[in-house]
């Protein structure tokens, strides 16, 4: 067994102070397994995922993720196997399995010489969004010890049969981004970018006397970045979970967010859903999830922030207009033509080409996608309109 040297020095202030060394023991020559899937009440595709944890210090080559059986059990006895897409993707027949809340549901995975299994777990179903809501808020504790402006979103729900204890959150945000300039030249002015939540956003509700969730925040938009320049929406998802699920997801964030010290919980360390039936002693990472999931979109427009310059170093130059030359000048990008105020009495002034050697700067499509969402104009969504000095909801 190889071991990993840390070394503690405690420093004395008395003279004759000695230093400590420790070796705590590490064992790194094992790839673990890595086993994430989910089920949810929607008509969709269902996912299992299969992989392998990077060890230390690797002695073999890392077994494969191609030559798995996978299959959900539900607690009638009937099977639905999911067929392997590569890279060690796995996905079910949407025409064929389609969950049913109230049913518990269990994962099959065969491969590499062992069999794995996960608990029952209950499809609970999880009540509707109530609302979506967006405030501007001068948050002191985004920066710790200033004062940061930005939009707080909120979602408030509850559940009056009181089933649903264990909540989490994620969202895709979306947001409209446009270049400065208006001139002919500039090839695509109006994308989209889309950004995927990082964040573990858990409740329970289990000590209160009914399942109800009031300004959950959901997450933070300050004027730091380009989302409120134009148009947003967020889609938030809620989504029901068993209360092991949620035992699990708080693990995960204690580890994500309080790691760092020699004796931190380490991830192989969280407990799984999921078991190596034939080798108990063979450690399983991920989770199988079994959930409900509730959506709600919100869109944010009319913004009176101050924005950085997010485009202030694209232009490098001016010329004359007629100066230009397009083959002399190839990859170079006209952003705008600018004619100087000339002195009183002076002769007519000249105009000038504002030049740049970044595509980015006269094609949006470099940092986005100019393919405009399907639901972006459609009505029925919320919106929020927000000013400095008078907020209205429409």
């Amino acid at each position: 067994m190889k071991k990993l040297t840390w070394t503690l020095f405690i420093v004395a202030f008395l003279a004759g102070s000695c230093v400590t060394q420790f070796i705590p023991e590490i064992t790194g020559e094992q790839y673990a397994i890595v086993i994430e899937g989910q089920v949810t009440d929607m008509n969709e595709v269902f996912e299992v995922r299969i992989s392998w944890s990077q060890p230390l210090n690797p002695t073999e080559p890392q077994p494969s993720i191609n030559n798995f059986n996978v299959a959900v059990i539900d607690d009638a006895g009937n099977e639905y196997p999911f067929t392997h897409a590569g890279g060690g993707l796995y996905l079910s027949d949407s025409l064929q399995f389609r969950s049913l809340t109230g049913r518990k549901y269990r994962l099959q995975v065969e491969g590499d010489g062992h069999f794995f299994e996960s608990d029952y777990m209950k499809l609970i179903p999880v009540p509707e969004i109530d609302s979506l809501d967006s405030d501007l808020e001068f948050n002191e504790f985004y920066y710790p010890g200033q004062v940061t402006p930005g939009y707080q979103v909120y979602v408030n729900t509850y559940d009056p049969t009181g089933e649903c204890r264990f909540f989490r959150w994620d969202f895709t945000e979306t947001w409209e981004f446009r270049l400065p300039w208006h001139y002919h030249t500039i090839i695509n002015r109006i994308c989209w970018k889309s950004a995927d939540s990082k964040d573990i956003n858990i409740k329970s509700t289990s000590v209160l006397a009914e399942s109800r969730i009031t300004d959950q925040p959901v997450t933070f938009i300050t004027p730091e970045t380009d989302r409120l320049t134009a148009k947003y929406s967020i889609l938030v998802r809620q989504y029901s979970l068993n209360e092991e699920e949620f035992i699990y997801w708080e693990n995960i964030r204690k580890v994500v967010f309080d790691a760092g010290g020699l004796y931190d919980v380490v991830p192989s360390s969280i407990p799984s859903n999921i078991y190596c039936i034939d080798d108990p002693a063979l450690k399983v990472l991920g989770f199988f999830s079994v959930t409900g999931v509730a959506e709600k979109r919100l869109f944010i427009e009319n913004y009176h922030f101050q924005f950085p310059a997010f485009y202030g170093s694209c232009p490098f130059d001016t010329i004359l207009v007629s100066l230009w030359d397009p083959v002399i000048h190839k990859d170079i990008y006209i952003l705008t033509e600018w004619t100087p105020d000339p002195p009183t009495g002076a002769i007519p002034p000249l105009d000038y080409y504002v030049l740049s050697k970044r595509r980015e700067c006269a094609d949006c499509s470099m940092n986005g996608s100019t393919i405009m969402p399907e639901y972006w104009n459609q009505p029925g969504h919320k919106k929020v309109y927000h000013s400095l000095f008078n907020d209205k909801e429409k």
